[in-house]
């Protein structure tokens, strides 16, 4: 059986300077050039990309004791949720789980919106977007989660080392081998060891009996659940950088869209306008709960999945050995024409009636049994802040437009997002 083909690339290099200059251009030109299934050769290694919603269902759903989890993501999370398997992510899933049901949820509403509310009265006239939606996301998930408040303008240390965590993933970085020293791979290591010395702290000050996720996370491992010292310490990592990183790139984006689409947020300042007081109730929201969607689909901030074959494999005819690293272009294929009306364009109403999908052409979150466990945390959370600032706020976007992005752990903006803050 054939391997995978591969896009043409440079002799000695391969295809590390296309991919480092333009990951998200490159990837696509490939699928166009070469197919839903190819090799990027890089230096000292080869990554396989899969850009069709059936190989994400063979990864995710039918396959799924194939692939298991990439090196990369351990350095940065250690045995954290995002990474262990088995058994021992089973445990631990169950222990966290209860903070992440519907009802449990619906109870940090209240907080998302007031931490908003207090995030937007420190605002000047002009703010950088992702740096004051990364804050805030920051703040809701110490206040929601882990029962500690952080101050607006406190908190520095956690707040830098956790973006720093980006510092493997940036493309000019991680496109060459692991043993070459880059500055963003020293800030990354900086930042890891920041942001275990604050979880160390944490979990050592957390209550068994108290009523937050550490919490829970601590009374599960003296009844004898999987999580060491060293484990209890990953998850707090985990879920300080997943927690809020995402979520807040979600709503960089759909502020970005918001500003790019008058008609669009017209109707959003009509519907959350209705509301009289707090927007507590986000099933009233649907244009705004169908723009975080749309957000999401076309900005996914997790835009690719990453997995390593555990044995050979076969993938649309071709054959991938084991031991090889995998990535699934979650962006790719939720922009691709072949599966969506109009693709690059922000239509918030092809959600109506949760139409126009299918399944794995669109998962932001991930899908089968390792499906994001915060999905509808962050999901409310997206909702409940847009609600709340748009009530007293309006963005005139004032950087580069289309928004250049690029990919790091996450898609982000690429540069800075400055925003003139109105208001209403």
């Amino acid at each position: 059986m054939d391997s995978p083909p591969s896009p043409q690339g440079h002799p000695g290099a391969g295809n590390t300077l296309q991919f480092a200059a333009d990951p998200f251009g490159f990837v696509d030109r490939a699928v166009r050039e070469v197919g839903d299934c190819f090799r990027l050769d890089l230096l000292g290694s080869e990554v396989y990309i899969l850009a069709h919603p059936d190989y994400a269902r063979q990864v995710l759903v039918s396959e799924v004791d194939a692939f298991g989890k990439t090196e990369d993501f351990r350095r940065a999370f250690g045995e954290g949720l995002l990474t262990v398997e088995g058994e021992a992510w089973r445990r631990q899933r169950e222990a966290i789980a209860p903070r992440f049901f519907r009802e449990r949820i619906d109870e940090y509403v209240s907080t998302m919106a007031e931490r908003a509310a207090r995030r937007s009265q420190t605002w000047d006239d002009r703010i950088d977007l992702e740096s004051e939606m990364s804050g805030l996301a920051l703040e809701i998930l110490f206040a929601s989660l882990f029962g500690r408040d952080l101050d607006v303008d406190g908190d520095d240390r956690i707040r830098e080392s956790a973006a720093g965590l980006n510092g493997w993933f940036e493309p000019t970085s991680w496109a060459l081998p692991e043993w070459m020293p880059t500055p963003a791979r020293r800030r990354f290591r900086r930042s890891v060891d920041t942001l275990e010395t604050e979880a160390d702290r944490l979990v050592r000050e957390a209550d068994p009996g108290g009523d937050s996720l550490l919490s829970d996370l601590v009374a599960a491992a003296e009844a004898g659940a999987p999580l060491t010292p060293e484990r209890l310490r990953d998850q707090v990592v985990t879920f300080t950088f997943a927690g809020h990183e995402t979520t807040a790139k979600a709503m960089t984006f759909a502020w970005y869209y918001l500003t790019r689409n008058p008609s669009v947020r017209a109707r959003f300042h009509d519907e959350i306008d209705a509301f009289d007081g707090p927007p507590e109730d986000l099933d009233a929201l649907p244009l705004t709960r169908r723009i975080v969607k749309e957000t999401l689909r076309l900005q996914a901030p997790v835009h690719t999945i990453p997995r390593r074959t555990t044995e050979p494999v076969e993938m649309g005819g071709y054959h991938i050995p084991e031991g090889k690293e995998v990535h699934i272009g979650v962006r790719t294929i939720q922009r691709d024409g072949r599966f969506w009306e109009d693709p690059e364009t922000f239509r918030p109403d092809r959600w109506e009636g949760e139409r126009e999908n299918t399944e794995f052409a669109y998962f932001p979150f991930g899908g089968g049994r390792r499906t994001c466990i915060g999905r509808e945390f962050a999901l409310a959370e997206a909702t409940a802040v847009l609600a709340t600032i748009g009530r007293e706020y309006e963005f005139r976007w004032e950087g580069e437009t289309p928004v250049p992005v690029t990919s790091e752990v996450t898609t982000k903006v690429d540069g800075d997002s400055p925003v003139r803050v109105l208001e209403r």
